[in-house]
């Protein structure tokens, strides 16, 4: 009798034991999920920020966009690819990051090669040009991610809109364009970095 009852003890102490280490496993990966979603999140907020104008009432200067063009090639990896089709006359691919001194060719006129990804926000973008003041905005209820390992699916909306003081000194706020970014990140040397982006207008986010 005795040694029945040990022997049950030690089995519900076998089965805690692993219940215990089955629910740290499963808390792990969901805390570690939602650390990649988080840095995800950042990804996506870095590249609102950098095409967003700085200074509204002035308008940006030519170093200022350089610094913003810059610094959304960084969220790139290096063979980084944008499909652009919103229905204009530039549409097409931009392949490779590319960079402001050294692979920054104007656009191509073969839309299966327009250029690199510095081509396509030096010479294509409407939020870097200097006649603009745009502020770019996501409807959070749109944004989505789906987390594999290294790589992730990435999905949000870019409504931008003209910030340019009118005659009373106020913000227009006028529509001027919207982009659905649809594309995936991965993850390099402990960093997200967006892959590939599929580019096509975007409708109301209605959700």
């Amino acid at each position: 009798m005795l040694r029945s009852t040990a022997s049950a003890l030690r089995s519900s102490q076998s089965v805690l034991t692993m219940a215990l280490a089955l629910a740290t496993t499963v808390s792990a990966g969901a805390a570690d999920l939602n650390t990649q979603t988080a840095e995800l999140y950042d990804l996506q907020a870095a590249f609102h920020r950098y095409a967003s104008v700085h200074d509204p009432i002035n308008g940006d200067s030519p170093a200022v966009i350089d610094q913003r063009i810059e610094a959304m090639l960084s969220l790139w990896t290096e063979d980084g690819i944008l499909g652009l089709h919103v229905g204009s006359a530039l549409d097409g691919t931009y392949a490779g990051r590319g960079d402001l001194l050294s692979d920054c060719p104007a656009p191509s006129a073969s839309p299966g090669n327009r250029g690199t990804l510095c081509t396509f926000f030096k010479y294509v973008a409407g939020s870097f040009k200097a006649t603009n003041r745009f502020v770019s905005l996501a409807p959070s209820y749109k944004t989505h991610f789906d987390v594999f390992g290294n790589t992730s699916s990435v999905y949000f909306e870019c409504h931008y809109f003209n910030v340019a003081p009118d005659l009373t000194g106020k913000p227009l706020w006028t529509a001027a364009s919207h982009v659905v970014f649809q594309g995936n990140a991965r993850k390099e040397n402990g960093r997200w970095l967006f892959s590939y982006a599929d580019a096509p207008a975007a409708g109301v986010p209605v959700p």
